[in-house]
């Protein structure tokens, strides 16, 4: 809204033939505001009056320079100066004025929040303007111009914070009555020393008056170039979390999202960037997330995240503020009655790495807590998208992976439905492929959803055998990360306690011998020692698995294991020990038998004979 209202006023600066007449208009604006009032915040606009009132003394006592300017065709940097000046400060007391006239009437309709914002953001303004007239007055007496001043040195790295603040001070000082090309490079040397030591931060927030509204101010420039290092200003400004609440004090979030429409298309592609930015900063205190809705937030980012033209550092920052909005449960509630649900889906459905895993990131966000929210997604297809993310033919990043696996794990679990259309497809191959490729937060993310589907049903546990999973797991029960570790031996003790899946297991004797070595405590890998266990002991019930233990290099691991006491490893000696007296006894009986059959059909003969 108030950059709606500010957008008359530089034909009128323009068409009063001379800087007399602009004055006469800027000081009958400011005055016919001082009548007006605000009911809804009078102490808010009581220090807008303030500065009002002093802004119409500042004006006085330039009247007579100004007057002796128009008398000569000054056509110089002063000149400039005044005209961008006047046409500035119209356009604020402009602002001001419908802003006030509006409160008074009963048509002003953006609402407590938004009015409490425009309130701010004038008042910064004004401040800036104060500050400036001042400056403009004490050159106008008889102070050296900007191109007459001495040039302040700009300090090395490793110089000390007085020396930064002297200079800080004189870059300030020439912006404010310095033209546009003066100021765009001022601007530029200010960004690169706070982002260079935030010692200069500081400086700007603290030491300098009215430093971190003027660069607030500066975001409505017409110039782009001076909107563009202002952007960059402010979000290294609002990358420190000790003063972001100067900038929003400073209405800064009204002129960063009206950056970030770039209606008028004046802002470049750099600035949008620094204001997206600059938003993702500010919107981590969830206070300000209702000013940025307030002044149309919502449909602005997410207008940035669907355009085309829009770069990854834009797209990345937009989706950023995009899930900080949606941490408020009322705008999350706002943005599913929006339609953003559908939009996002749509968004994650391209091919583009970026956009695709910026509405993925959002979609997960907002669907933890919310079952509708997760089963809208699903209906549209969100599924089809993260099985996209995760083909191993895509050039997509393991970062990207990684997000899709979690998201799958989350959206897929969610009913037997999904974990059928997920089952379906060549998934399982494709998890294979990340067991044995894989870094190690896309082998957790892909563990965590092999251990549901094992511990789901006997069907996905054969499905899992069948596919070739046992070496891949086995292999990673000696990975460095004891998360893996355990992950893995989870998964297969789960997968063995498949009969079938024993049978597949101990055909390869390198799978059983790995896991008894893993007993050996000069592996140092002991963590998961239960889980291994466990997975030995179901090994342990089939003949052919006894056997493969009993004849394994590695066997004396687990006698040694089991004479220390550990149950489960007594346990399986047990049960070897057992199967092999069984089969003593079962021979001694057999051989007893066939004896007995032998005497008794040998004395059946002699009888036979006898007869």
């Amino acid at each position: 809204m108030v950059a709606e209202m500010g957008e008359a006023p530089a034909a009128t600066v323009e068409a009063g033939g001379g800087h007399g007449d602009a004055l006469k208009v800027l000081e009958s604006l400011a005055s016919s505001s001082l009548v007006c009032s605000v009911p809804q915040f009078p102490t808010k606009w009581n220090a807008v009056k303030d500065k009002l009132q002093q802004l119409c003394s500042g004006l006085n006592l330039l009247r007579n320079g100004v007057d002796a300017g128009d008398s000569e065709e000054n056509e110089g940097e002063e000149h400039h100066v005044l005209v961008q000046f006047l046409q500035s400060a119209s356009a604020t007391v402009r602002s001001i004025l419908a802003v006030a006239s509006q409160c008074g009437d009963g048509t002003y309709k953006g609402g407590r929040l938004r009015l409490r914002s425009d309130m701010d953001s004038l008042s910064a303004k004004l401040d800036a303007h104060v500050r400036q007239l001042k400056e403009m007055a004490t050159s106008s007496s008889g102070a050296p111009a900007p191109s007459q001043a001495i040039v302040a040195v700009r300090p090395g790295a490793d110089a000390g914070v007085g020396e930064k603040r002297f200079f800080l001070k004189d870059l300030f000082s020439r912006i404010r009555v310095g033209g546009p090309v003066q100021r765009a490079q001022a601007l530029s040397t200010i960004c690169e020393l706070m982002a260079e030591d935030e010692a200069c931060v500081r400086v700007v927030a603290i030491d300098i008056d009215d430093g971190v509204a003027m660069l607030a101010g500066f975001l409505e420039s017409q110039d782009p170039r001076i909107q563009e290092e202002a952007a960059g200003a402010v979000a290294v400004v609002a990358s420190s979390d000790s003063y972001r609440g100067m900038l929003v004090k400073a209405g800064v979030i009204a002129p960063l999202v009206q950056l970030l429409e770039n209606a008028a298309a004046v802002a470049t592609a750099r600035a949008r960037e620094s204001a997206a930015q600059a938003l993702r900063e500010l919107t981590e205190n969830s206070d300000n997330v209702w000013a940025v809705c307030a002044h149309g937030g919502v449909t602005t980012l997410l207008r940035a995240v669907a355009d085309a033209g829009s770069g990854g550092r834009l797209l990345g920052s937009s989706f950023a503020v995009l899930r900080n909005l949606s941490r408020v449960e009322e705008v999350k509630v706002f943005m599913v009655e929006q339609g953003v649900v559908t939009e996002l889906v749509k968004l994650s459905q391209k091919m583009e790495e970026v956009r695709k895993l910026g509405a993925v990131e959002l979609l997960h966000s907002m669907a933890l807590d919310d079952a509708d929210v997760r089963e809208e997604a699903i209906g549209m297809g969100v599924i089809q998208s993260l099985l996209q993310l995760i083909y191993p033919d895509l050039p997509y990043s393991y970062k990207a992976r990684e997000v899709a696996l979690a998201a799958i794990w989350f959206f897929c679990f969610s009913s037997a439905s999904s974990i059928d259309d997920l089952t379906s497809s060549d998934v399982l191959g494709w998890l294979l492929f990340y067991l044995n490729n894989g870094d190690y937060a896309v082998l957790e993310c892909t563990l965590k959803i092999l251990r549901h589907l094992s511990e789901v049903s006997e069907e996905y546990c054969r499905m899992m055998g069948r596919a070739g999973y046992f070496s891949a797991l086995a292999s990673l029960l000696g990975a460095k990360s004891f998360r893996v570790r355990e992950m893995a031996a989870q998964v297969l003790s789960s997968l063995l306690s498949n009969h079938p899946n024993r049978v597949i297991f101990i055909q390869d004797g390198d799978n059983l011998d790995r896991l008894l070595q893993l007993l050996d405590p000069s592996e140092g890998k002991l963590m998961a020692k239960g889980l291994i266990l466990s997975a030995i002991v179901a090994l342990a019930e089939t003949n052919s698995g006894r056997k493969k233990i009993v004849s394994s290099e590695h066997f004396s691991t687990l006698k040694e294991l089991a004479d220390s006491g550990d149950y489960d490893a007594k346990k399986v000696v047990k049960k070897i020990a057992n199967n092999r007296l069984q089969s003593m006894f079962s021979k001694i009986w057999r051989i007893v038998y066939h004896i007995s059959y032998a005497y008794a059909s040998a004395a059946a003969l002699e009888t036979s004979l006898l007869k």
